[in-house]
C-alpha cells in the first residue's frame, strides 16, 4: 500500500478518515473493544508480559516504516 505525501504526513488522521461510518451500536462495540484492549494491555504491563515504548520512539519507528513503504 502506497500513501500519498499528504496521507503520510499524518498517519493517524489518514487512518481515522479512512474508517467507514458506523452505526451507534457499531460505534459502541468499537469503543468497548478498545477499552477491553486497553485494560488487557495495562494488565499485561503490570504483570511484566508486555513492555512499553515511549511515544517519540514509537512515532519514529512508524515514520521509518512509512518511508520504507513509500520507497517500494
Amino acid at each position: 500500500m502506497a500513501l500519498s505525501e499528504s496521507e503520510g504526513e499524518d498517519p493517524a488522521e489518514f487512518l481515522l478518515t479512512s474508517l467507514p461510518r458506523l452505526s451507534k451500536r457499531e460505534q459502541a462495540d468499537f469503543e468497548k473493544a478498545w477499552v477491553d484492549e486497553a485494560i488487557s494491555r495495562a494488565e499485561a504491563l503490570e504483570q511484566g508480559d508486555l513492555t512499553a515504548q515511549d511515544g517519540a520512539s514509537a512515532m519514529a519507528e512508524l515514520r521509518a516504516e512509512l518511508r520504507t513503504v513509500r520507497s517500494k
